[in-house]
């Protein structure tokens, strides 16, 4: 036989091979392979009600989760709305965030403005809980209560009680 008779038997075999990873790309595969709930709207706040986060004590902002905004979602996210004061106590900013426990990751879907409101992330991105760059705060939220292990720390209500009888929270 001559190498122009395996041609198509060839392409067909590269084909069925190649057949998944064409199938993820047509498909649009979701990041990471996890589906993902269209996120809903940035909800509204209140600074006053915030469960405070313990950060280190070299920090200087003071974290807070409003109890209200916290949703778990069937993707296994859950999202909320934290709120970072100066610790002089003049600034204050809101991210709406997702926690991916099972990736240990995070996603900042909005930020709030004084001056504007909400506007949204223009191209949201999982982050590592690891990673030590501008959500560094974001491992202590997950470890507070809404994490647990690699899962969430239950249903909304659970994981309120468990950031108000967080441990680190109660004794820094």
């Amino acid at each position: 036989m001559r190498l122009a008779d395996f041609r198509p038997l060839l392409a067909w075999g590269l084909l069925a091979l190649a057949g998944p990873a064409l199938a993820g790309l047509l498909n649009a595969e979701p990041e990471g392979g996890y589906p993902e709930n269209p996120t809903p709207t940035a909800p509204a706040f209140d600074v006053a009600k915030a469960i405070p986060i313990a950060l280190s004590a070299s920090s200087s902002i003071a974290m807070g989760i409003d109890p209200a905004t916290i949703t778990v979602e069937s993707d296994g996210i859950v999202r909320y709305v934290a709120i970072a004061r100066s610790t002089a106590g003049n600034a204050v900013t809101a991210t709406y965030e997702g926690i991916r426990c099972a990736t240990a990751e995070v996603k900042v879907y909005a930020r709030h403005y004084p001056d504007s409101g909400w506007r949204d992330v223009t191209e949201p991105k999982w982050q590592s809980l690891y990673d030590n760059g501008p959500m560094r705060y974001s491992m202590p939220i997950a470890k507070a209560g809404i994490c647990r292990d690699a899962s969430s720390g239950g249903s909304a209500a659970q994981i309120v009680l468990n950031l108000r009888n967080d441990l680190l929270r109660l004794n820094p």
